[in-house]
């Protein structure tokens, strides 16, 4: 548990923030503190990197969402969804792990908060949190939600052979859709670039502290 309560203290200090996002940002984005004081009419959503036990270290749990007609469709994502009236973020992260990949929320344990994430595409900020169970969960994902979970040893966020840049076709069912070259992790012989990969790249950087 010595691993959890340091990033519990380290999600505590001051984060690494934009900075450590625009290393894996695809193209120049606004930070979300230049939506919220811009005022900006977007939808509002939260997410959650769960942390749990298995083969004597730890992993999280990421999703790739079914390849539908959408921004997001695809994707790899956290669990996390639209946070619903009356719900507080940490509630909606919960919530929403839950519905996703089927892990009870009240076994979960919140370690804290990364810096809030806009996604310009989708015109939603995203609250990640962080958060723990300490055991090996059994998965059972949404189906219409979730076409399979992928287990990323946690270890896997510092190899730095696991960052990579392609080309990615984006808004393949608009009007208009055009190609660009993203960096991204490549976790399970999968593709996390996006919003995913800048919070991961913050989570990242906040571990690289002493």
């Amino acid at each position: 548990m010595k691993d959890i309560e340091k990033i519990r203290f380290n999600l505590s200090q001051e984060l690494p923030g934009v900075a450590a996002h625009q290393l894996m940002a695809p193209y120049q984005r606004k930070s979300a503190d230049d939506v919220v004081k811009e005022k900006k009419d977007c939808r509002r959503a939260a997410t959650l990197m769960l942390l749990y036990p298995k083969n004597d270290e730890w992993f999280f749990a990421l999703m790739l969402r079914p390849d539908y007609d959408g921004v997001h469709g695809g994707q790899v994502s956290f669990p996390g969804g639209k946070i619903e009236q009356g719900e507080t973020p940490e509630e909606a992260a919960l919530r929403e792990c839950e519905e996703e990949i089927g892990v009870d929320q009240n076994r979960i344990n919140l370690l804290g908060k990364l810096t809030d994430v806009y996604i310009p595409p989708s015109n939603i900020l995203v609250n990640p949190f962080v958060g723990f169970i300490d055991y090996e969960p059994v998965f059972y994902p949404d189906a219409t939600e979730v076409e399979r979970i992928i287990e990323v040893p946690l270890a896997d966020v510092f190899k730095e052979d696991l960052v990579k840049q392609k080309k990615i076709k984006v808004g393949r069912y608009s009007d208009k859709p055009f190609t660009i070259e993203v960096p991204y992790f490549e976790f399970c012989y999968e593709t996390v670039w996006g919003a995913t990969a800048l919070m991961i790249s913050e989570f990242r950087e906040m571990l690289k502290k002493a």
